[in-house]
């Protein structure tokens, strides 16, 4: 499934994942929870999206 949602992202959300790390990256948010807020907050994700991309995040800092 998560393949699917990175291969659908860019049609989903407008952004590719690249594009949304290096958004949250200039946000410095430390926890998932955060990021999951702004993303649904301020960009109106899905919380599948957003907490796709606050894992991804995650996991590469």
């Amino acid at each position: 499934m998560e393949k699917a949602m990175l291969n659908n992202m860019f049609e989903k959300t407008g952004k590719n994942i690249e594009d949304w790390l290096v958004l949250i990256n200039s946000c410095n948010f430390f926890k998932h929870g955060e990021i999951v807020k702004y993303l649904k907050t301020k960009y109106s994700l899905t919380h599948g999206y957003a907490n796709l991309i606050a894992r991804k995040y995650l996991a590469n800092n």
